[in-house]
């Protein structure tokens, strides 16, 4: 199966596109591979993309004024959407950096306006973006209530059950950005869970 036909299953199952739909307009997606410790982008760049992860593990981060970074998001399921909202929608530069941590990253990726204009064209991708855009909503909401609501060490479980197909593979510093913490309490809470 080649990675468009993978795309396609995935896309697909976020909100039914007919196959002949899918045949029309997925040359307009081209594929990118990126090198481990690379990035697909910085914060300050102009996003124009979004970026569908086919294979790889990447992180999402916040740079802060003195240099200390805080990862917002790990991606590493395919279909995964990579992109700056804010960037691709209002033509601001992106808040945040994505880096690959993978030795092999794919995406397949389409301009924003190209993406957006195949939805005047097909209802069924216009639903599939709204489709996208809830998930993406309902995903922040659950990221937020996390910091507000849970401790680090209940952070942490939940990270363990909802990230852990790549728990063993992240640098324990990459989780603890993660999860707000420095990597000497992640090791604290790890005792104490043993």
């Amino acid at each position: 199966m080649n990675n468009y036909d993978e795309l396609y299953i995935i896309l697909n199952n976020i909100s039914p596109i007919p196959q002949g739909v899918w045949e029309n307009i997925k040359y307009k997606f081209k594929e990118k591979t990126i090198n481990k410790g690379d990035h697909l982008f910085k914060v300050d760049d102009a996003v124009n993309d979004f970026y569908f992860l086919i294979n790889g593990i990447a992180r999402y981060y916040y740079l802060t004024q003195n240099g200390k970074d805080f990862n917002k998001s790990f991606a590493y399921k395919k279909g995964h959407l990579l992109s700056s909202i804010s960037s691709v929608i209002r033509l601001e530069k992106s808040p945040f950096s994505v880096e690959i941590l993978s030795d092999k990253f794919t995406v397949l990726f389409i301009s924003y306006d190209e993406f957006i204009n195949i939805g005047y064209e097909h209802k069924c991708w216009h639903i599939l973006t709204l489709k996208i855009y809830e998930n993406l909503i309902i995903k922040k909401e659950k990221r937020e209530a996390d910091f507000l609501l849970l401790n680090a060490t209940q952070r942490y479980e939940k990270f363990l059950i909802e990230y852990k197909e790549i728990v063993n593979i992240v640098p324990n510093y990459q989780i603890a950005a993660f999860l707000g913490i420095t990597e000497v309490a992640l090791s604290r809470i790890r005792k104490k869970l043993t």
